[in-house]
């Protein structure tokens, strides 16, 4: 299943790297990478792993062994699944 990052999902992304880069800029790279390779490689072969989301035709799926939580919707007519947020999961949504 082909990912597609949405522009908020890679602002997201941004924020979390900015916010971890203010103490381990060296760390930040790294939580980055951990997540989008387990969208990339973990969600993209087994896309209904993650738990229904909280907003209506969406999944949501927490990240192993980070507290991040990533926020999608599956598009099984085009074979694609659309990364629409990443947060803290103690972030107020």
């Amino acid at each position: 299943m082909r990912v597609v990052y949405s522009a908020a999902a890679y602002s997201d992304l941004a924020q979390i790297y900015a916010w971890i880069a203010n103490d381990t800029p060296r760390n930040a790279k790294s939580v980055i990478d951990r997540i989008c390779d387990s969208i990339e490689v973990g969600l993209a072969f087994a896309p209904y792993m993650g738990r229904r989301g909280r907003a209506h035709g969406t999944h949501e799926w927490v990240v192993r062994g980070l507290p991040y939580i990533v926020v999608y919707r599956i598009d099984d007519q085009v074979d694609e699944l659309r990364v629409l947020a990443i947060f803290h999961g103690a972030q107020n949504r």
